[in-house]
């Protein structure tokens, strides 16, 4: 009995940490490029990106850029 315990206190950590490990975040993208065609220099042009959380986890968006 003493042997089954001790597996059972061992097995429910080991299980508990592989969850964790296995929570994650995935984000998503509708679409991942947008091609504005011709524009003239100066124009003002602006898009949307949206996007999901498809993960487990809380995503944290900490820094966007632009190319």
């Amino acid at each position: 009995m003493r042997y089954v315990m001790f597996s059972v206190f061992l097995l429910v950590p080991l299980l508990m940490a592989s969850k964790a490990v296995l929570a994650e975040p995935v984000i998503s993208f509708a679409d991942k490029t947008v091609d504005f065609g011709d524009v003239n220099q100066g124009d003002l042009l602006e898009h949307t990106f949206v996007f999901s959380n498809d993960g487990t986890d809380v995503l944290v968006i900490e820094k966007v850029t632009a190319s």
